[in-house]
Protein backbone atom coordinates (compact mmCIF):
# COMPACT_ATOMS: atom_id res chain seq x y z
CA UNK A 1 0.00 0.00 0.00
CA UNK A 2 1.27 3.13 -1.02
CA UNK A 3 1.88 5.39 2.23
CA UNK A 4 0.25 8.99 2.54
CA UNK A 5 2.99 11.17 1.23
CA UNK A 6 3.12 9.34 -1.92
CA UNK A 7 -0.34 9.63 -2.25
CA UNK A 8 -0.12 13.43 -1.65
CA UNK A 9 2.46 13.64 -3.49
CA UNK A 10 0.48 12.16 -6.75
CA UNK A 11 -2.47 13.65 -6.77
CA UNK A 12 -0.66 17.49 -6.62
CA UNK A 13 1.46 16.36 -9.32
CA UNK A 14 -1.83 15.56 -10.95
CA UNK A 15 -3.50 18.96 -10.39
CA UNK A 16 -4.99 18.84 -7.30
CA UNK A 17 -6.16 22.22 -6.30
CA UNK A 18 -8.44 23.22 -3.62
CA UNK A 19 -10.61 26.29 -5.17
CA UNK A 20 -11.90 28.18 -2.63
CA UNK A 21 -9.93 30.45 -0.14
CA UNK A 22 -10.53 30.02 3.65
CA UNK A 23 -12.71 33.08 5.03
CA UNK A 24 -13.70 33.70 8.11
CA UNK A 25 -10.45 33.65 10.38
CA UNK A 26 -10.66 34.56 13.67
CA UNK A 27 -8.92 37.65 13.89
CA UNK A 28 -5.94 36.72 16.35
CA UNK A 29 -2.65 36.56 14.19
CA UNK A 30 -1.91 40.04 13.64
CA UNK A 31 2.03 39.88 14.63
CA UNK A 32 1.77 36.28 16.15
CA UNK A 33 4.20 33.72 15.21
CA UNK A 34 1.97 30.87 13.30
CA UNK A 35 2.31 27.64 12.47
CA UNK A 36 0.21 26.26 9.56
CA UNK A 37 -0.45 21.76 9.15
CA UNK A 38 -0.65 20.87 6.28
CA UNK A 39 0.02 24.21 3.92
CA UNK A 40 -1.63 22.36 0.56
CA UNK A 41 -1.26 24.98 -2.29
CA UNK A 42 -1.80 27.73 -0.04
CA UNK A 43 -5.73 28.72 0.52
CA UNK A 44 -5.62 28.72 4.14
CA UNK A 45 -1.68 30.52 4.38
CA UNK A 46 -3.45 33.67 2.04
CA UNK A 47 -5.89 34.54 4.47
CA UNK A 48 -3.47 34.15 7.50
CA UNK A 49 -0.85 36.35 5.39
CA UNK A 50 -3.81 39.01 5.21
CA UNK A 51 -3.84 39.47 8.51
CA UNK A 52 -0.08 40.36 8.85
CA UNK A 53 1.61 37.83 10.76
CA UNK A 54 5.30 38.59 12.05
CA UNK A 55 5.92 35.13 10.82
CA UNK A 56 4.64 31.95 9.23
CA UNK A 57 6.34 28.26 9.16
CA UNK A 58 4.17 26.67 6.79
CA UNK A 59 4.51 22.38 6.94
CA UNK A 60 3.31 19.97 4.40
CA UNK A 61 4.70 15.97 3.77
CA UNK A 62 4.29 16.41 0.22
CA UNK A 63 6.78 18.22 -1.70
CA UNK A 64 4.56 19.01 -5.00
CA UNK A 65 1.80 20.89 -2.34
CA UNK A 66 4.63 23.33 -1.04
CA UNK A 67 5.97 23.74 -4.94
CA UNK A 68 2.54 24.65 -5.29
CA UNK A 69 1.87 26.78 -2.59
CA UNK A 70 5.40 28.57 -3.53
CA UNK A 71 4.68 29.20 -6.85
CA UNK A 72 1.35 31.16 -5.89
CA UNK A 73 2.95 32.80 -2.49
CA UNK A 74 5.35 34.72 -2.61
CA UNK A 75 6.15 36.15 1.06
CA UNK A 76 9.22 36.78 3.08
CA UNK A 77 7.23 36.08 5.81
CA UNK A 78 6.49 32.50 5.00
CA UNK A 79 9.04 29.66 5.27
CA UNK A 80 8.15 26.13 4.16
CA UNK A 81 9.25 23.05 5.56
CA UNK A 82 8.69 19.53 4.30
CA UNK A 83 8.53 17.24 6.50
CA UNK A 84 6.13 14.96 8.04
CA UNK A 85 4.62 16.48 11.80
CA UNK A 86 6.70 13.19 13.99
CA UNK A 87 9.83 14.63 12.65
CA UNK A 88 9.64 18.57 12.30
CA UNK A 89 12.68 19.66 14.17
CA UNK A 90 13.02 22.78 15.10
CA UNK A 91 13.39 24.69 18.78
CA UNK A 92 10.72 27.80 18.09
CA UNK A 93 7.52 27.41 19.72
CA UNK A 94 4.10 29.65 18.37
CA UNK A 95 1.34 31.90 19.08
CA UNK A 96 -0.82 30.37 16.80
CA UNK A 97 -1.14 26.64 15.39
CA UNK A 98 -3.56 25.92 12.70
CA UNK A 99 -4.72 22.57 12.51
CA UNK A 100 -7.45 22.95 9.19
CA UNK A 101 -8.48 19.70 7.46
CA UNK A 102 -5.40 18.29 8.36
CA UNK A 103 -6.19 15.82 11.80
CA UNK A 104 -8.58 14.26 10.00
CA UNK A 105 -5.57 12.44 8.03
CA UNK A 106 -4.83 9.89 10.97
CA UNK A 107 -6.53 7.29 12.53
CA UNK A 108 -7.94 7.93 16.18
CA UNK A 109 -4.73 6.71 18.39
CA UNK A 110 -2.35 8.84 15.95
CA UNK A 111 -4.42 11.74 16.09
CA UNK A 112 -3.96 11.64 19.75
CA UNK A 113 0.07 11.89 19.26
CA UNK A 114 -0.57 14.52 16.79
CA UNK A 115 -2.24 16.61 19.12
CA UNK A 116 0.93 15.86 22.12
CA UNK A 117 3.06 17.30 19.28
CA UNK A 118 1.34 20.15 18.66
CA UNK A 119 1.21 20.97 22.34
CA UNK A 120 4.66 20.78 22.45
CA UNK A 121 4.91 23.41 19.43
CA UNK A 122 2.44 25.95 21.39
CA UNK A 123 3.61 28.75 23.47
CA UNK A 124 2.15 28.69 27.06
CA UNK A 125 -0.60 31.09 26.50
CA UNK A 126 -1.21 29.84 22.47
CA UNK A 127 -3.83 28.80 20.54
CA UNK A 128 -4.94 26.37 17.97
CA UNK A 129 -7.21 27.27 15.44
CA UNK A 130 -9.11 24.03 14.56
CA UNK A 131 -11.78 22.99 11.27
CA UNK A 132 -12.53 19.96 10.33
CA UNK A 133 -15.04 17.06 8.79
CA UNK A 134 -18.27 16.14 11.47
CA UNK A 135 -19.77 12.94 11.17
CA UNK A 136 -23.03 13.48 8.81
CA UNK A 137 -21.30 15.14 6.36
CA UNK A 138 -22.16 13.62 3.18
CA UNK A 139 -18.53 12.58 2.40
CA UNK A 140 -18.43 10.26 5.54
CA UNK A 141 -20.53 7.20 3.45
CA UNK A 142 -19.35 8.41 0.00
CA UNK A 143 -16.22 5.74 0.32
CA UNK A 144 -16.96 2.00 1.55
CA UNK A 145 -14.26 1.25 3.44
CA UNK A 146 -14.60 2.10 6.77
CA UNK A 147 -11.30 1.35 8.65
CA UNK A 148 -12.45 2.85 12.11
CA UNK A 149 -15.42 4.24 13.82
CA UNK A 150 -16.45 7.56 11.87
CA UNK A 151 -12.78 6.88 9.60
CA UNK A 152 -12.77 5.66 6.01
CA UNK A 153 -10.47 5.17 3.61
CA UNK A 154 -10.87 6.74 -0.08
CA UNK A 155 -10.52 4.87 -3.28
CA UNK A 156 -6.94 7.19 -3.40
CA UNK A 157 -5.72 5.12 -0.19
CA UNK A 158 -6.28 8.25 1.76
CA UNK A 159 -7.88 8.22 5.17
CA UNK A 160 -10.89 10.09 6.62
CA UNK A 161 -11.72 10.78 9.75
CA UNK A 162 -14.82 12.67 10.72
CA UNK A 163 -15.32 14.31 14.43
CA UNK A 164 -18.36 14.76 16.78
CA UNK A 165 -18.39 17.33 18.91
CA UNK A 166 -17.74 15.66 22.14
CA UNK A 167 -14.50 14.00 20.89
CA UNK A 168 -13.17 17.23 20.15
CA UNK A 169 -13.58 18.34 23.80
CA UNK A 170 -11.92 14.72 24.79
CA UNK A 171 -8.96 15.38 22.50
CA UNK A 172 -8.22 18.74 23.77
CA UNK A 173 -9.14 18.36 26.93
CA UNK A 174 -5.21 19.31 28.81
CA UNK A 175 -5.94 22.20 27.24
CA UNK A 176 -6.92 25.36 29.13
CA UNK A 177 -10.00 26.57 27.26
CA UNK A 178 -11.53 25.12 24.01
CA UNK A 179 -14.88 26.83 22.06
CA UNK A 180 -16.69 24.78 19.41
CA UNK A 181 -19.10 25.81 16.75
CA UNK A 182 -20.73 23.50 14.01
CA UNK A 183 -21.87 24.43 10.61
CA UNK A 184 -24.63 22.95 8.69
CA UNK A 185 -24.75 23.88 4.75
CA UNK A 186 -25.06 23.17 0.98
CA UNK A 187 -22.61 23.24 -1.25
CA UNK A 188 -24.63 22.80 -4.12
CA UNK A 189 -27.45 25.27 -3.55
CA UNK A 190 -29.41 23.36 -6.31
CA UNK A 191 -29.11 19.85 -3.78
CA UNK A 192 -30.29 20.70 -0.57
CA UNK A 193 -29.83 16.80 -0.14
CA UNK A 194 -26.16 17.47 -0.35
CA UNK A 195 -24.78 18.47 3.47
CA UNK A 196 -21.48 19.59 4.54
CA UNK A 197 -21.04 19.65 8.10
CA UNK A 198 -17.94 20.73 9.78
CA UNK A 199 -16.22 21.60 13.32
CA UNK A 200 -14.61 24.71 14.20
CA UNK A 201 -12.70 25.66 17.58
CA UNK A 202 -10.44 27.75 19.49
CA UNK A 203 -8.38 26.01 21.58
CA UNK A 204 -6.45 27.87 24.23
CA UNK A 205 -3.34 26.44 25.35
Amino acid sequence: MKNQETIWNSLYSKGLFWKKSTLELKNIIIKKSVLELGVGNGKTLKSILNQNPKQVVALDISGEAIKISEESIKSNKVIYIKSDIFKLDIREKFDVVFCYYFLNNFKKRRGIEVINKIKSLLKSNGTILFEDFATGDFRENKYLKKIEENTIQKKNGLICHFFEKKEIFNLFKDFRDIKIEEKTFSPIRTDKAIRRRILKAVIRN
